[in-house]
Protein backbone atom coordinates (compact mmCIF):
# COMPACT_ATOMS: atom_id res chain seq x y z
CA UNK A 1 0.00 0.00 0.00
CA UNK A 2 1.74 3.05 -1.13
CA UNK A 3 0.90 6.91 -0.03
CA UNK A 4 1.95 9.04 -3.25
CA UNK A 5 1.47 11.63 -1.24
CA UNK A 6 2.88 10.54 2.27
CA UNK A 7 5.88 9.00 -0.30
CA UNK A 8 5.81 5.84 2.18
CA UNK A 9 4.22 2.19 2.35
CA UNK A 10 1.05 2.41 5.41
CA UNK A 11 -0.32 -0.59 6.57
CA UNK A 12 -3.79 -2.37 5.64
CA UNK A 13 -5.26 -0.61 9.19
CA UNK A 14 -4.62 2.72 7.62
CA UNK A 15 -6.21 1.98 4.24
CA UNK A 16 -10.09 2.71 4.20
CA UNK A 17 -12.17 1.57 1.31
CA UNK A 18 -15.01 4.19 -0.33
CA UNK A 19 -17.27 3.12 -2.94
CA UNK A 20 -16.86 5.09 -5.44
CA UNK A 21 -18.14 6.36 -9.13
CA UNK A 22 -15.90 4.87 -11.74
CA UNK A 23 -15.17 3.86 -15.42
CA UNK A 24 -14.81 0.03 -16.48
CA UNK A 25 -12.32 0.46 -20.36
CA UNK A 26 -12.96 -2.66 -22.78
CA UNK A 27 -9.53 -2.60 -24.80
CA UNK A 28 -8.48 -4.88 -27.58
CA UNK A 29 -5.87 -6.74 -27.09
CA UNK A 30 -4.87 -8.57 -30.67
CA UNK A 31 -3.45 -11.76 -31.13
CA UNK A 32 0.30 -12.27 -33.14
CA UNK A 33 0.06 -14.18 -36.10
CA UNK A 34 -3.86 -13.44 -36.30
CA UNK A 35 -6.00 -11.81 -38.42
CA UNK A 36 -7.48 -8.42 -37.48
CA UNK A 37 -10.46 -10.42 -36.00
CA UNK A 38 -8.24 -12.23 -33.53
CA UNK A 39 -8.25 -10.42 -30.32
CA UNK A 40 -9.19 -10.59 -27.20
CA UNK A 41 -11.36 -7.69 -25.36
CA UNK A 42 -10.20 -7.14 -21.67
CA UNK A 43 -12.23 -4.84 -19.08
CA UNK A 44 -10.26 -2.80 -16.66
CA UNK A 45 -10.84 0.21 -14.51
CA UNK A 46 -7.03 1.14 -14.66
CA UNK A 47 -5.52 1.57 -18.38
CA UNK A 48 -2.56 3.20 -17.19
CA UNK A 49 -1.44 0.00 -15.88
CA UNK A 50 -1.64 -2.14 -19.12
CA UNK A 51 2.35 -1.19 -19.95
CA UNK A 52 2.98 -3.89 -16.83
CA UNK A 53 1.02 -6.23 -18.35
CA UNK A 54 3.23 -9.48 -18.30
CA UNK A 55 0.15 -12.16 -19.32
CA UNK A 56 -3.56 -12.37 -20.48
CA UNK A 57 -5.42 -14.97 -18.60
CA UNK A 58 -8.72 -16.73 -19.53
CA UNK A 59 -10.62 -19.40 -17.80
CA UNK A 60 -9.37 -23.10 -18.96
CA UNK A 61 -12.95 -24.19 -19.43
CA UNK A 62 -14.29 -20.56 -21.25
CA UNK A 63 -14.79 -22.03 -24.79
CA UNK A 64 -15.20 -18.61 -26.04
CA UNK A 65 -11.28 -18.71 -25.94
CA UNK A 66 -9.59 -21.61 -25.66
CA UNK A 67 -8.08 -21.26 -29.45
CA UNK A 68 -5.78 -18.61 -28.38
CA UNK A 69 -4.54 -20.40 -25.02
CA UNK A 70 -0.89 -20.57 -24.71
CA UNK A 71 -0.48 -17.84 -28.37
CA UNK A 72 0.78 -14.51 -27.51
CA UNK A 73 -1.33 -11.31 -27.47
CA UNK A 74 0.36 -7.98 -28.18
CA UNK A 75 -0.04 -5.22 -25.57
CA UNK A 76 -1.50 -2.38 -27.00
CA UNK A 77 0.56 0.83 -27.34
CA UNK A 78 3.64 -0.74 -26.95
CA UNK A 79 5.33 -1.37 -30.42
CA UNK A 80 4.15 -4.80 -30.19
CA UNK A 81 5.16 -5.77 -27.06
CA UNK A 82 3.95 -9.85 -26.63
CA UNK A 83 3.01 -11.75 -23.69
CA UNK A 84 1.26 -15.10 -23.14
CA UNK A 85 -2.31 -15.95 -23.07
CA UNK A 86 -2.68 -18.06 -20.37
CA UNK A 87 -5.37 -19.69 -18.44
CA UNK A 88 -6.21 -20.31 -14.95
CA UNK A 89 -9.09 -21.12 -12.81
CA UNK A 90 -9.37 -18.20 -10.96
CA UNK A 91 -10.37 -15.96 -13.89
CA UNK A 92 -13.96 -14.88 -13.73
CA UNK A 93 -15.80 -16.16 -16.74
CA UNK A 94 -18.79 -13.53 -16.01
CA UNK A 95 -16.53 -10.46 -15.27
CA UNK A 96 -16.06 -8.18 -17.80
CA UNK A 97 -15.37 -9.96 -20.86
CA UNK A 98 -13.66 -13.21 -18.82
CA UNK A 99 -10.45 -11.85 -19.72
CA UNK A 100 -8.10 -11.31 -17.33
CA UNK A 101 -4.75 -8.66 -18.00
CA UNK A 102 -2.40 -9.16 -15.32
CA UNK A 103 0.04 -6.26 -13.66
CA UNK A 104 1.45 -7.68 -11.00
CA UNK A 105 3.18 -4.79 -9.81
CA UNK A 106 -0.09 -2.77 -9.46
CA UNK A 107 -2.57 -5.10 -8.35
CA UNK A 108 -2.81 -7.87 -4.82
CA UNK A 109 -4.41 -10.55 -6.89
CA UNK A 110 -2.49 -10.06 -9.90
CA UNK A 111 0.66 -10.14 -7.76
CA UNK A 112 -0.29 -13.32 -6.02
CA UNK A 113 -1.31 -14.94 -9.39
CA UNK A 114 1.99 -14.16 -10.71
CA UNK A 115 3.87 -15.84 -8.00
CA UNK A 116 1.85 -18.79 -8.27
CA UNK A 117 2.58 -19.05 -11.84
CA UNK A 118 6.37 -18.03 -12.17
CA UNK A 119 5.37 -14.90 -13.91
CA UNK A 120 7.94 -11.74 -13.57
CA UNK A 121 6.80 -8.46 -12.30
CA UNK A 122 6.76 -4.82 -14.08
CA UNK A 123 6.63 -1.56 -12.47
CA UNK A 124 5.50 1.31 -14.33
CA UNK A 125 5.19 4.14 -11.97
CA UNK A 126 7.93 6.07 -10.04
CA UNK A 127 7.14 6.69 -6.00
CA UNK A 128 5.45 10.11 -6.84
CA UNK A 129 2.58 8.01 -9.06
CA UNK A 130 3.86 8.94 -12.26
CA UNK A 131 4.73 6.89 -14.72
CA UNK A 132 8.21 5.80 -15.16
CA UNK A 133 10.20 4.80 -18.70
CA UNK A 134 8.89 1.33 -18.82
CA UNK A 135 5.29 3.50 -20.33
CA UNK A 136 7.50 4.92 -23.44
CA UNK A 137 5.93 8.00 -24.36
CA UNK A 138 3.37 8.15 -21.30
CA UNK A 139 6.56 8.81 -18.63
CA UNK A 140 6.58 11.10 -16.48
CA UNK A 141 2.83 11.83 -16.69
CA UNK A 142 0.43 11.19 -13.65
CA UNK A 143 -0.99 8.18 -13.62
CA UNK A 144 -4.72 9.65 -13.83
CA UNK A 145 -3.89 12.13 -16.83
CA UNK A 146 -2.28 9.00 -18.27
CA UNK A 147 -5.67 7.11 -17.83
CA UNK A 148 -6.93 10.08 -19.89
CA UNK A 149 -4.11 10.14 -22.59
CA UNK A 150 -3.78 6.69 -22.78
CA UNK A 151 -7.78 6.11 -23.31
CA UNK A 152 -7.94 9.08 -26.51
CA UNK A 153 -4.42 7.22 -28.24
CA UNK A 154 -6.36 3.87 -27.85
CA UNK A 155 -9.71 5.25 -29.43
CA UNK A 156 -7.46 7.05 -32.28
CA UNK A 157 -5.89 3.61 -33.08
CA UNK A 158 -8.78 1.25 -33.00
CA UNK A 159 -7.89 -0.52 -30.15
CA UNK A 160 -11.07 1.15 -27.48
CA UNK A 161 -13.95 -0.75 -27.40
CA UNK A 162 -15.91 1.21 -25.57
CA UNK A 163 -16.35 2.18 -21.57
CA UNK A 164 -19.26 1.78 -19.33
CA UNK A 165 -19.96 3.44 -15.86
CA UNK A 166 -18.76 0.79 -12.84
CA UNK A 167 -18.67 1.26 -9.03
CA UNK A 168 -15.20 1.02 -7.51
CA UNK A 169 -13.88 -0.10 -4.20
CA UNK A 170 -11.47 2.67 -3.93
CA UNK A 171 -8.72 2.57 -1.09
CA UNK A 172 -7.67 5.56 0.84
CA UNK A 173 -5.40 6.20 3.16
CA UNK A 174 -6.35 7.32 6.34
CA UNK A 175 -3.67 10.04 6.68
CA UNK A 176 -4.21 11.74 3.69
CA UNK A 177 -6.80 10.77 2.06
CA UNK A 178 -5.28 10.12 -1.76
CA UNK A 179 -5.46 6.86 -3.76
CA UNK A 180 -3.51 4.32 -1.92
CA UNK A 181 -0.95 2.74 -5.41
CA UNK A 182 -0.32 -1.10 -4.67
CA UNK A 183 3.41 -0.78 -5.66
CA UNK A 184 6.08 -3.79 -5.41
CA UNK A 185 8.39 -1.95 -2.94
CA UNK A 186 11.73 -3.23 -0.32
CA UNK A 187 10.71 -2.99 3.33
CA UNK A 188 12.53 -2.92 6.38
CA UNK A 189 10.99 -5.02 9.57
CA UNK A 190 12.66 -5.38 13.39
CA UNK A 191 13.23 -8.25 14.84
CA UNK A 192 11.95 -6.93 18.47
CA UNK A 193 12.08 -10.18 20.45
CA UNK A 194 16.13 -9.51 20.97
CA UNK A 195 15.26 -5.96 21.77
CA UNK A 196 12.36 -7.06 24.61
CA UNK A 197 15.19 -9.53 26.27
CA UNK A 198 17.40 -6.22 26.97
CA UNK A 199 14.26 -4.61 28.26
CA UNK A 200 13.54 -7.03 30.27
CA UNK A 201 17.08 -7.54 32.09
CA UNK A 202 17.52 -4.43 32.72
CA UNK A 203 13.87 -4.01 34.89
CA UNK A 204 14.88 -7.62 36.44
CA UNK A 205 18.64 -6.16 37.52
CA UNK A 206 17.00 -2.42 38.79
CA UNK A 207 18.46 -0.93 35.90
CA UNK A 208 15.21 0.37 34.72
CA UNK A 209 12.44 1.70 36.78
CA UNK A 210 8.82 1.41 36.14
CA UNK A 211 6.33 3.90 37.63
CA UNK A 212 3.92 2.85 38.86
CA UNK A 213 5.77 -0.54 39.83
CA UNK A 214 2.90 -2.38 40.00
CA UNK A 215 3.46 -2.30 35.85
CA UNK A 216 6.39 -4.16 36.18
CA UNK A 217 4.36 -7.11 36.05
CA UNK A 218 3.34 -6.09 32.93
CA UNK A 219 6.13 -5.88 31.35
CA UNK A 220 7.20 -9.08 32.29
CA UNK A 221 4.42 -10.51 30.58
Amino acid sequence: NWSPSLQTAVSDLEVEYHEESGTLYYIKYRVAGGSKSDYLTIATTRPETLFGDVAIAVHPEDDRYSKYINRMAIVPLTYGRHVPIISDKHVDKDFGTGVLKISPGHDHNDYNLARKLGLPILNVMNKDATLNKVAGLYCGLDRFEARKKIWADLEETGLAVKKEPHTLRVPRSQRGGEVIEPLVSKQWFVTMEPLAEKALRAVEKGDLKIIPERFEKVCSM
